[in-house]
This record gives C-alpha cells, structure tokens and sequence, in this order.
C-alpha cells in the first residue's frame, strides 16, 4: 500500500518477501519521497513525512518525521515540528 501524495523516483524497487520474519510487501505512509534507485524490500512500515536517500536499502520499520539513508538505510536526520506544522497546512490537490 502506498500513501497520499508519494513521489517514487525511477530506478526505485518496493519489493515483496517470501521468507523469514518480515513476510510481505512494504506499506509506505503520506508525504513519502523515495529517491532514485532506493530498494524498500520486505513487510515492513514506512512512516508519513519520511524521505529515503538515493540507492538507499531500506528492510527495517521507517518512523514517521525522519530522512534515511545507506546501506542497510539508517535514520540520518529528523524532521524539525515547525517544518511538518507547515507541511500538514499545505493544501495538495487531490
């Protein structure tokens, strides 16, 4: 599943898994940009207003307000509450 006003950039992979302790497809939350060549693989949660790096490898839980990067992706910064009080006023059109 794939949330509200998402920007997927080519090359990136969400990928489902057969096997072991996370069985399944990711869920990606709202206000989500994936950069190019990321890899999200795996049942696992992305959370609203998250940004993952380029070429990042993301196969663990996503918490919401955070950019990750790297390989495996690691949470490299968190978003500031001012900034996401501005981005939740913004109207998006539908």
């Amino acid at each position: 599943m794939i949330g509200k006003n998402c920007n997927i950039s080519q090359g990136v992979t969400i990928g489902k898994i057969n096997q072991g302790n996370k069985i399944g497809a990711p869920i990606i939350g709202n206000n989500v940009y994936i950069a190019p060549g990321a890899k999200i693989i795996g049942g696992i949660h992305i959370g609203d207003n998250v940004a993952i790096g380029a070429n990042a490898v993301v196969v663990t839980d996503v918490p919401d307000n955070v950019t990750v990067g790297g390989i495996p992706a690691k949470i490299i910064s968190k978003m500031d509450h001012q900034i996401i009080s501005t981005i939740q006023i913004i109207n998006f059109p539908q």
